[in-house]
Protein backbone atom coordinates (compact mmCIF):
# COMPACT_ATOMS: atom_id res chain seq x y z
CA UNK A 1 0.00 0.00 0.00
CA UNK A 2 2.86 2.35 -0.57
CA UNK A 3 0.72 4.56 -2.75
CA UNK A 4 -1.63 5.09 0.17
CA UNK A 5 0.65 5.06 3.15
CA UNK A 6 3.60 6.97 1.86
CA UNK A 7 4.30 10.04 3.95
CA UNK A 8 6.03 13.16 2.76
CA UNK A 9 9.64 12.47 1.74
CA UNK A 10 9.72 9.04 3.31
CA UNK A 11 8.05 10.23 6.50
CA UNK A 12 10.76 11.46 8.78
CA UNK A 13 13.62 10.43 6.56
CA UNK A 14 14.04 14.18 6.20
CA UNK A 15 14.75 14.34 9.92
CA UNK A 16 17.54 11.81 9.66
CA UNK A 17 18.69 12.87 6.22
CA UNK A 18 19.15 16.43 7.44
CA UNK A 19 22.36 15.11 8.92
CA UNK A 20 23.57 14.40 5.37
CA UNK A 21 24.05 16.74 2.42
CA UNK A 22 22.82 16.07 -1.10
CA UNK A 23 25.19 14.43 -3.57
CA UNK A 24 26.75 17.16 -5.69
CA UNK A 25 27.03 15.87 -9.25
CA UNK A 26 28.17 19.06 -10.98
CA UNK A 27 29.29 22.57 -9.96
CA UNK A 28 30.77 24.95 -12.52
CA UNK A 29 30.31 28.62 -13.45
CA UNK A 30 27.15 29.09 -11.39
CA UNK A 31 25.47 25.84 -12.42
CA UNK A 32 24.92 23.23 -9.71
CA UNK A 33 23.32 19.77 -10.06
CA UNK A 34 22.49 17.83 -6.86
CA UNK A 35 20.96 14.42 -6.33
CA UNK A 36 18.75 13.71 -3.30
CA UNK A 37 16.50 10.88 -2.20
CA UNK A 38 15.78 8.03 0.18
CA UNK A 39 15.44 4.31 -0.54
CA UNK A 40 13.91 2.07 2.12
CA UNK A 41 12.34 -1.35 2.58
CA UNK A 42 10.85 -3.11 5.57
CA UNK A 43 9.35 -6.36 6.81
CA UNK A 44 5.86 -5.62 8.16
CA UNK A 45 3.60 -7.66 10.42
CA UNK A 46 0.02 -6.47 11.03
CA UNK A 47 -2.65 -7.62 13.43
CA UNK A 48 -5.92 -6.09 12.20
CA UNK A 49 -9.08 -8.03 13.02
CA UNK A 50 -10.36 -10.16 10.16
CA UNK A 51 -13.88 -8.82 10.73
CA UNK A 52 -12.73 -5.53 9.14
CA UNK A 53 -12.00 -4.81 5.49
CA UNK A 54 -8.41 -4.05 6.54
CA UNK A 55 -7.76 -7.43 8.11
CA UNK A 56 -10.01 -9.76 6.08
CA UNK A 57 -8.34 -11.87 3.35
CA UNK A 58 -11.12 -10.83 0.98
CA UNK A 59 -10.30 -7.20 1.78
CA UNK A 60 -6.79 -5.88 2.34
CA UNK A 61 -5.47 -8.95 4.21
CA UNK A 62 -3.54 -7.07 6.93
CA UNK A 63 -3.87 -9.67 9.67
CA UNK A 64 -1.51 -11.78 11.77
CA UNK A 65 -1.44 -14.59 9.16
CA UNK A 66 0.50 -12.52 6.61
CA UNK A 67 3.97 -10.98 6.54
CA UNK A 68 4.66 -8.23 4.00
CA UNK A 69 7.68 -6.64 2.39
CA UNK A 70 6.93 -2.96 1.94
CA UNK A 71 8.37 0.30 0.72
CA UNK A 72 7.44 3.17 3.08
CA UNK A 73 8.03 5.84 0.43
CA UNK A 74 11.27 5.58 -1.56
CA UNK A 75 12.12 8.38 -4.00
CA UNK A 76 15.03 10.14 -5.69
CA UNK A 77 15.48 13.31 -7.69
CA UNK A 78 17.74 15.97 -9.15
CA UNK A 79 17.96 19.71 -8.40
CA UNK A 80 19.41 22.01 -11.04
CA UNK A 81 20.20 25.69 -10.37
CA UNK A 82 22.02 28.29 -12.42
CA UNK A 83 22.86 31.53 -10.61
CA UNK A 84 23.83 34.91 -12.03
CA UNK A 85 24.05 37.67 -9.45
CA UNK A 86 20.87 37.69 -7.35
CA UNK A 87 18.91 35.62 -9.89
CA UNK A 88 18.73 31.84 -10.11
CA UNK A 89 17.00 29.54 -12.59
CA UNK A 90 15.50 26.47 -10.86
CA UNK A 91 14.40 23.01 -11.95
CA UNK A 92 13.59 19.80 -10.07
CA UNK A 93 12.89 16.30 -11.36
CA UNK A 94 11.85 13.71 -8.75
CA UNK A 95 10.37 10.20 -8.98
CA UNK A 96 8.69 7.75 -6.64
CA UNK A 97 10.36 4.34 -6.65
CA UNK A 98 7.66 1.65 -6.82
CA UNK A 99 8.79 -1.72 -5.50
CA UNK A 100 5.68 -3.40 -6.93
CA UNK A 101 4.94 -5.26 -3.69
CA UNK A 102 1.61 -6.86 -2.85
CA UNK A 103 0.95 -4.00 -0.47
CA UNK A 104 1.07 -1.33 -3.15
CA UNK A 105 -2.70 -0.84 -3.32
CA UNK A 106 -2.53 1.51 -6.28
CA UNK A 107 -1.56 -1.52 -8.37
CA UNK A 108 -5.17 -2.68 -7.97
CA UNK A 109 -6.44 0.42 -9.78
CA UNK A 110 -3.67 1.81 -11.99
CA UNK A 111 -0.78 0.32 -13.89
CA UNK A 112 2.34 0.68 -11.76
CA UNK A 113 5.71 1.46 -13.26
CA UNK A 114 9.09 1.21 -11.53
CA UNK A 115 9.26 5.02 -11.48
CA UNK A 116 6.39 7.50 -11.35
CA UNK A 117 6.33 11.29 -11.34
CA UNK A 118 6.58 12.85 -7.91
CA UNK A 119 7.84 16.39 -8.49
CA UNK A 120 8.55 18.21 -11.75
CA UNK A 121 8.86 22.00 -11.79
CA UNK A 122 10.79 24.93 -13.22
CA UNK A 123 11.07 28.54 -12.14
CA UNK A 124 13.18 31.45 -10.95
CA UNK A 125 14.41 32.82 -7.64
CA UNK A 126 15.60 36.27 -6.57
CA UNK A 127 17.49 36.74 -3.31
CA UNK A 128 15.26 39.64 -2.23
CA UNK A 129 11.86 38.63 -3.61
CA UNK A 130 11.73 34.83 -3.30
CA UNK A 131 11.00 32.12 -5.88
CA UNK A 132 8.19 31.36 -8.31
CA UNK A 133 7.91 27.79 -9.62
CA UNK A 134 5.40 26.08 -11.91
CA UNK A 135 4.59 22.36 -12.22
CA UNK A 136 3.99 19.35 -9.96
CA UNK A 137 5.48 20.34 -6.62
CA UNK A 138 5.27 20.19 -2.86
CA UNK A 139 2.70 22.51 -1.32
CA UNK A 140 3.53 25.16 1.31
CA UNK A 141 0.90 23.28 3.37
CA UNK A 142 3.59 20.67 4.06
CA UNK A 143 5.32 23.13 6.39
CA UNK A 144 2.99 21.80 9.11
CA UNK A 145 4.13 18.20 8.48
CA UNK A 146 5.86 17.97 11.85
CA UNK A 147 6.21 15.50 14.67
CA UNK A 148 6.28 12.18 12.87
CA UNK A 149 9.69 10.79 13.69
CA UNK A 150 8.82 7.24 12.61
CA UNK A 151 9.11 5.93 9.05
CA UNK A 152 5.85 4.02 9.14
CA UNK A 153 3.91 4.43 12.34
CA UNK A 154 3.59 8.21 12.32
CA UNK A 155 1.45 10.59 10.34
CA UNK A 156 -1.36 8.10 9.80
CA UNK A 157 -4.12 10.63 10.34
CA UNK A 158 -2.97 13.54 8.21
CA UNK A 159 -5.66 14.46 5.68
CA UNK A 160 -3.07 15.50 3.11
CA UNK A 161 -3.52 14.67 -0.55
CA UNK A 162 -1.41 14.91 -3.68
CA UNK A 163 -4.56 15.22 -5.76
CA UNK A 164 -6.15 18.00 -3.69
CA UNK A 165 -2.98 20.05 -3.44
CA UNK A 166 -2.11 19.84 0.24
CA UNK A 167 0.85 17.50 -0.31
CA UNK A 168 1.89 17.63 -3.98
CA UNK A 169 -0.22 18.45 -6.99
CA UNK A 170 0.26 18.89 -10.74
CA UNK A 171 -0.57 22.19 -12.44
CA UNK A 172 0.41 24.42 -9.51
CA UNK A 173 2.18 27.76 -9.11
CA UNK A 174 4.07 28.41 -5.86
CA UNK A 175 5.66 31.62 -4.59
CA UNK A 176 7.72 31.32 -1.42
CA UNK A 177 10.36 33.30 0.42
CA UNK A 178 12.35 33.20 3.64
CA UNK A 179 12.55 36.53 5.46
CA UNK A 180 15.26 35.53 7.96
CA UNK A 181 13.27 33.53 10.58
CA UNK A 182 9.93 34.07 8.79
CA UNK A 183 8.75 31.92 5.86
CA UNK A 184 5.73 32.75 3.66
CA UNK A 185 4.41 30.52 0.89
CA UNK A 186 1.42 30.87 -1.48
CA UNK A 187 0.06 28.32 -3.96
CA UNK A 188 -2.48 28.33 -6.79
CA UNK A 189 -3.82 25.03 -8.21
CA UNK A 190 -5.08 25.05 -11.79
CA UNK A 191 -7.68 22.74 -13.35
CA UNK A 192 -6.68 19.05 -13.33
CA UNK A 193 -7.96 15.48 -13.70
CA UNK A 194 -7.10 12.60 -11.34
CA UNK A 195 -7.82 8.86 -11.33
CA UNK A 196 -8.25 8.67 -7.55
CA UNK A 197 -8.08 10.82 -4.42
CA UNK A 198 -6.21 9.68 -1.33
CA UNK A 199 -6.79 11.23 2.08
CA UNK A 200 -4.32 10.60 4.85
CA UNK A 201 -2.75 7.18 4.56
CA UNK A 202 -6.03 5.48 3.64
CA UNK A 203 -5.43 2.45 5.88
CA UNK A 204 -6.98 2.80 9.33
CA UNK A 205 -8.12 6.34 8.74
CA UNK A 206 -8.95 8.50 5.77
CA UNK A 207 -10.39 7.35 2.45
CA UNK A 208 -9.31 6.08 -0.92
CA UNK A 209 -11.69 7.34 -3.61
CA UNK A 210 -11.36 5.61 -6.99
CA UNK A 211 -12.74 7.28 -10.08
CA UNK A 212 -15.71 5.10 -11.11
CA UNK A 213 -18.55 3.20 -9.44
CA UNK A 214 -19.53 -0.30 -8.29
CA UNK A 215 -22.45 -1.56 -10.38
CA UNK A 216 -23.39 -4.49 -8.15
CA UNK A 217 -21.05 -6.90 -9.91
CA UNK A 218 -17.73 -5.16 -10.38
CA UNK A 219 -16.01 -1.81 -9.97
CA UNK A 220 -16.17 0.17 -13.21
CA UNK A 221 -13.28 2.64 -13.46
CA UNK A 222 -13.44 6.13 -14.93
CA UNK A 223 -14.02 8.67 -16.17
CA UNK A 224 -11.41 10.72 -14.30
CA UNK A 225 -12.36 12.97 -11.40
CA UNK A 226 -12.30 16.67 -12.34
CA UNK A 227 -11.01 19.42 -10.02
CA UNK A 228 -11.52 23.04 -11.13
CA UNK A 229 -8.94 24.91 -9.06
CA UNK A 230 -7.70 25.65 -5.55
CA UNK A 231 -5.20 27.54 -3.45
CA UNK A 232 -3.05 27.20 -0.36
CA UNK A 233 -0.80 29.19 1.96
CA UNK A 234 1.58 28.72 4.86
CA UNK A 235 3.42 30.92 7.34
CA UNK A 236 6.17 29.71 9.65
CA UNK A 237 8.43 31.35 12.20
CA UNK A 238 11.51 29.99 13.94
CA UNK A 239 12.21 31.67 17.27
CA UNK A 240 15.68 32.11 18.74
CA UNK A 241 14.64 29.62 21.42
CA UNK A 242 14.76 26.85 18.76
CA UNK A 243 10.95 26.86 18.58
CA UNK A 244 9.30 26.31 15.21
CA UNK A 245 5.65 27.34 14.62
CA UNK A 246 3.72 26.78 11.37
CA UNK A 247 0.18 27.53 10.19
CA UNK A 248 -1.16 26.37 6.81
CA UNK A 249 -4.38 26.36 4.78
CA UNK A 250 -5.49 24.54 1.63
CA UNK A 251 -8.66 24.53 -0.47
CA UNK A 252 -9.75 22.63 -3.59
CA UNK A 253 -12.83 23.77 -5.51
CA UNK A 254 -15.26 22.31 -8.02
CA UNK A 255 -14.66 18.58 -7.53
CA UNK A 256 -16.87 16.59 -9.92
CA UNK A 257 -17.16 12.91 -10.78
CA UNK A 258 -18.31 9.47 -9.73
CA UNK A 259 -16.16 7.77 -7.10
CA UNK A 260 -16.08 4.62 -5.04
CA UNK A 261 -14.77 4.81 -1.46
CA UNK A 262 -12.69 1.67 -1.01
CA UNK A 263 -12.89 1.85 2.79
CA UNK A 264 -16.37 3.29 3.21
CA UNK A 265 -19.77 1.74 3.83
CA UNK A 266 -20.34 -1.88 2.90
CA UNK A 267 -18.07 -4.66 1.71
CA UNK A 268 -16.00 -3.94 -1.36
CA UNK A 269 -17.47 -6.07 -4.15
CA UNK A 270 -20.65 -6.85 -2.18
CA UNK A 271 -22.68 -3.65 -1.80
CA UNK A 272 -22.96 -0.39 -3.70
CA UNK A 273 -23.09 1.83 -0.63
CA UNK A 274 -19.53 3.09 -1.22
CA UNK A 275 -20.58 4.89 -4.41
CA UNK A 276 -20.21 8.68 -4.24
CA UNK A 277 -21.15 11.31 -6.80
CA UNK A 278 -19.47 14.68 -6.27
CA UNK A 279 -21.04 17.76 -7.80
CA UNK A 280 -19.12 21.01 -7.42
CA UNK A 281 -17.77 19.73 -4.10
CA UNK A 282 -15.19 21.70 -2.11
CA UNK A 283 -12.66 20.75 0.54
CA UNK A 284 -11.10 23.10 3.07
CA UNK A 285 -8.36 22.22 5.53
CA UNK A 286 -5.98 23.95 7.91
CA UNK A 287 -3.23 22.77 10.22
CA UNK A 288 -1.17 24.18 13.08
CA UNK A 289 2.14 22.69 14.17
CA UNK A 290 4.83 23.46 16.74
CA UNK A 291 8.22 21.84 17.28
CA UNK A 292 10.72 22.52 20.06
CA UNK A 293 14.38 21.49 19.96
CA UNK A 294 16.22 20.99 23.24
CA UNK A 295 19.61 19.72 24.43
CA UNK A 296 21.40 21.26 21.42
CA UNK A 297 19.01 19.47 19.08
CA UNK A 298 19.34 16.02 20.64
CA UNK A 299 15.71 16.16 21.84
CA UNK A 300 12.76 17.24 19.68
CA UNK A 301 9.14 17.58 20.83
CA UNK A 302 6.23 18.44 18.59
CA UNK A 303 2.46 18.74 18.28
CA UNK A 304 0.09 19.10 15.34
CA UNK A 305 -3.65 19.79 14.90
CA UNK A 306 -5.60 19.62 11.64
CA UNK A 307 -9.20 20.31 10.62
CA UNK A 308 -10.63 19.00 7.33
CA UNK A 309 -14.02 19.86 5.78
CA UNK A 310 -15.59 18.20 2.71
CA UNK A 311 -18.92 19.43 1.37
CA UNK A 312 -20.79 18.55 -1.82
CA UNK A 313 -22.52 21.21 -3.89
CA UNK A 314 -25.78 19.20 -3.93
CA UNK A 315 -25.40 18.10 -0.29
CA UNK A 316 -24.64 14.49 -1.20
CA UNK A 317 -22.05 14.55 1.59
CA UNK A 318 -20.94 16.94 4.31
CA UNK A 319 -18.21 15.76 6.67
CA UNK A 320 -15.69 17.15 9.16
CA UNK A 321 -12.51 15.52 10.37
CA UNK A 322 -10.09 16.62 13.04
CA UNK A 323 -6.85 14.97 14.04
CA UNK A 324 -4.18 15.61 16.63
CA UNK A 325 -0.70 14.23 17.17
CA UNK A 326 2.22 14.44 19.61
CA UNK A 327 5.74 13.27 18.88
CA UNK A 328 9.16 13.02 20.52
CA UNK A 329 12.62 12.08 19.23
CA UNK A 330 15.77 11.65 21.35
CA UNK A 331 19.32 10.91 20.21
CA UNK A 332 20.82 8.81 22.99
CA UNK A 333 24.13 8.81 21.08
CA UNK A 334 25.38 10.14 17.77
CA UNK A 335 24.14 7.03 15.98
CA UNK A 336 21.15 5.81 18.03
CA UNK A 337 17.78 7.48 18.52
CA UNK A 338 14.49 6.51 20.11
CA UNK A 339 11.14 8.03 19.22
CA UNK A 340 7.45 7.76 19.89
CA UNK A 341 4.13 9.46 19.51
CA UNK A 342 0.38 9.57 20.02
CA UNK A 343 -2.29 10.30 17.42
CA UNK A 344 -6.05 10.46 17.27
CA UNK A 345 -8.59 11.31 14.58
CA UNK A 346 -12.35 11.48 14.30
CA UNK A 347 -14.58 11.90 11.25
CA UNK A 348 -18.13 13.21 11.64
CA UNK A 349 -21.02 13.05 9.15
CA UNK A 350 -22.50 16.54 9.55
CA UNK A 351 -25.75 15.53 7.84
CA UNK A 352 -26.59 12.96 10.52
CA UNK A 353 -24.33 14.31 13.30
CA UNK A 354 -22.81 10.85 13.66
CA UNK A 355 -19.25 9.55 13.89
CA UNK A 356 -18.15 7.83 10.68
CA UNK A 357 -14.80 6.54 11.90
CA UNK A 358 -12.27 7.20 14.64
CA UNK A 359 -8.85 5.95 15.62
CA UNK A 360 -6.28 6.43 18.36
CA UNK A 361 -2.76 5.04 18.32
CA UNK A 362 0.57 4.97 20.12
CA UNK A 363 3.86 4.31 18.36
CA UNK A 364 7.41 3.68 19.51
CA UNK A 365 10.61 2.92 17.67
CA UNK A 366 14.39 2.95 17.66
CA UNK A 367 16.90 3.47 14.87
CA UNK A 368 20.63 2.88 14.55
CA UNK A 369 22.73 4.73 11.99
CA UNK A 370 25.88 2.68 11.31
CA UNK A 371 26.77 5.33 8.71
CA UNK A 372 25.66 9.01 8.54
CA UNK A 373 23.56 8.34 5.44
CA UNK A 374 21.49 5.36 6.57
CA UNK A 375 19.50 3.81 9.42
CA UNK A 376 18.25 0.41 10.50
CA UNK A 377 14.96 0.75 12.40
CA UNK A 378 12.50 -1.25 14.49
CA UNK A 379 9.02 0.19 15.05
CA UNK A 380 5.68 -0.75 16.51
CA UNK A 381 2.32 0.89 16.89
CA UNK A 382 -0.85 -0.08 18.73
CA UNK A 383 -4.13 1.31 17.45
CA UNK A 384 -7.83 1.23 18.32
CA UNK A 385 -9.89 1.55 15.16
CA UNK A 386 -13.65 1.99 14.73
CA UNK A 387 -15.19 1.88 11.24
CA UNK A 388 -18.74 2.73 12.24
CA UNK A 389 -20.20 2.62 8.72
CA UNK A 390 -18.24 -0.26 7.23
CA UNK A 391 -19.55 -3.80 7.11
CA UNK A 392 -18.39 -6.38 9.66
CA UNK A 393 -17.08 -9.31 7.62
CA UNK A 394 -17.96 -11.78 10.40
CA UNK A 395 -21.52 -10.76 11.27
CA UNK A 396 -22.53 -8.79 8.19
CA UNK A 397 -23.68 -5.93 10.40
CA UNK A 398 -22.61 -2.33 9.86
CA UNK A 399 -19.86 -1.33 12.26
CA UNK A 400 -16.41 -2.91 12.60
CA UNK A 401 -13.75 -2.44 15.25
CA UNK A 402 -10.15 -3.59 15.53
CA UNK A 403 -7.45 -3.31 18.17
CA UNK A 404 -3.99 -4.50 17.28
CA UNK A 405 -0.24 -4.10 17.61
CA UNK A 406 1.83 -3.98 14.43
CA UNK A 407 5.61 -4.37 13.91
CA UNK A 408 8.08 -3.12 11.29
CA UNK A 409 11.78 -3.90 10.75
CA UNK A 410 13.54 -2.06 7.96
CA UNK A 411 16.44 -0.07 6.61
CA UNK A 412 16.68 3.29 4.85
CA UNK A 413 19.50 4.93 2.90
CA UNK A 414 19.55 8.73 2.33
CA UNK A 415 21.40 10.76 -0.24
Amino acid sequence: MKGLFKLSTLAISVFAASQVGAIELYNNEGTVVNMTGAIAAQVSKYDYDESTIIGNPAGLDYNSDATHIEDPGSYFGFDVTHTIGKWSALARLEWDVNFGTKTDINADFTEQEALSDRITYAGFRHEDFGSVTIGRQESPYMKTDKGYYAYWAGGLNMMQSDELGSRRSPNTIVWQHDFDNLYVGLQYQAKRSVDNIKFGNGLNFGSFLVGGEFDGTELKYGPAIQIDDGFGAAVTYTFDTATYVAVSYNQANGINGKMYDYLSEGDYGVTQSGNITATDADIKQYAIAIEQHLMDGALSLSARFEQFEAKDGLNAFDSSTHNFGLGANLYVSESVRIYGGYEMAKETDNKTDSTTSEVSMFNIGTAWAPVPWGEVYLESYTDDLKLNKAANYTTGEIGAESKGTHFFLGAAVFF
